[in-house]
């Protein structure tokens, strides 16, 4: 048995943020980054900033796991939904190598129960990263998971584009988007850094609140979020908080109706790698590259500003990836990826549990 206590703090809790934080945030990238060392990790200073930086729709809970002499062995998180999905909470929890096989992490699932338990919720979601192409079976993070309870519910695989580009795959961007107009006569797009119009604000929430139902789920079984202009200028508000850039290429046809979207991002907290975010194109618009020009749009945008603001010099930019991450099973948009030069580097498996199989895994 674990001689660790496991305390659960608000997210913003100015008493963590101020003494509890640093050992909370070394076991989580402690934890994340053994035997993975493609593991990308929650920057420092950005998650500092998203604890005390909460958004209405979510509340956010953290935990450590403390051991007799005040270490903190295992740290983890729960992010509880407010207005969809509430039967559903999701977690992570961490554990350092040196500290595993003590209890630790079944200590941090039965305050993970309580929480759950305490809220009405009924189901716990997590994630589980893993080297690309290794047998679940053989890896801890699965093996834990599955002990404790936990199935399938979706299985993801994050790629990377190296960056910079050389020569000959600037020229074959170039080419894929010259190849991909012609297939999407009748629609229009812009890229947005920064703050959206109301306009688009009202476009991208439209789409935001159909990802879930439009993307693969495999058996996550998740509402779509619900997303309205007001979360959708609160969310850009808080990635200035985080220190995010964001471009943002909304899709529309002729007539005004609303296609599709992609989003790229830059941290300062983590200024050599760009995160591609969300990208979605509607049913009744598929079939017109919208997807392919919309990413390589925003990745133009992006290192357009780079170039202009001088983030780095040329001609890396000081860049060293750009990153995204899909279902294993979403074909269409792997498809993009692969085609723009995005490779596998990673295995994620997407993992629910009923907090009844967990509760009975880890006990009281």
């Amino acid at each position: 048995m674990s001689a660790a206590h496991v305390v659960v703090t608000v997210a913003d809790d100015p008493g963590f943020l101020d003494g509890g934080f640093e050992g909370w945030w070394e076991a989580l990238d402690a934890g994340a980054r053994h035997d993975l060392p493609t593991a990308s990790t929650w920057p420092r200073e950005e998650a500092r900033a998203a604890l005390a930086h909460p958004v209405p729709w979510e509340d956010m809970l953290v935990l450590r796991a403390v051991d007799g002499v005040g270490r903190v062995v295992g740290a983890g998180y729960v992010d509880v939904p407010l207005r969809e999905n509430r039967d559903t909470v999701s977690a992570e929890v961490v554990v350092p190598a040196e500290h595993r096989r003590r209890g630790v992490g079944s200590a941090m699932v039965r305050a993970v129960c309580d929480v759950a338990e305490g809220l009405g919720r009924t189901r716990v979601l997590g994630e589980v990263a893993l080297p690309l192409g290794r047998e679940p079976s053989g890896w801890p993070g699965c093996a834990a998971t599955r002990a404790w309870g936990a199935r399938l519910g979706l299985a993801d695989v994050r790629r990377d584009m190296p960056l910079p580009l050389d020569a000959a795959a600037a020229a074959h961007l170039r080419d894929l988007r010259v190849e991909a107009l012609p297939h999407a006569r009748g629609y229009r797009w812009d890229v947005v850094r920064g703050a959206l119009s109301a306009q688009d604000a009202a476009g991208t929430a439209e789409l935001a609140s159909r990802f879930w139902s439009e993307a693969p789920q495999g058996d996550l079984d998740l509402e779509d979020e619900d997303v309205d202009v007001e979360r959708v200028q609160a969310a850009g508000a808080r990635d200035v908080a985080l220190g995010r850039t964001c471009w943002t290429a909304v899709a529309r046809r002729e007539d005004g109706e609303v296609a599709g979207w992609s989003r790229l991002q830059r941290s300062v907290h983590e200024p050599d790698v760009l995160r591609q975010e969300d990208t979605l194109v509607l049913p009744d618009h598929r079939g017109h590259r919208l997807g392919l020009l919309l990413k390589l749009a925003t990745l133009e945008a992006a290192l357009a500003d780079g170039r202009a603001e001088g983030w780095g010099p040329e001609p890396s930019l000081g860049l060293r990836a750009v990153r995204t991450w899909n279902a294993a099973s979403n074909g269409p948009m792997v498809a993009v990826n692969e085609a723009m030069g995005f490779r596998p580097v990673e295995d994620l498996h997407e993992v629910v549990a009923d907090v009844t199989a967990l509760r009975a895994a880890v006990g009281r």
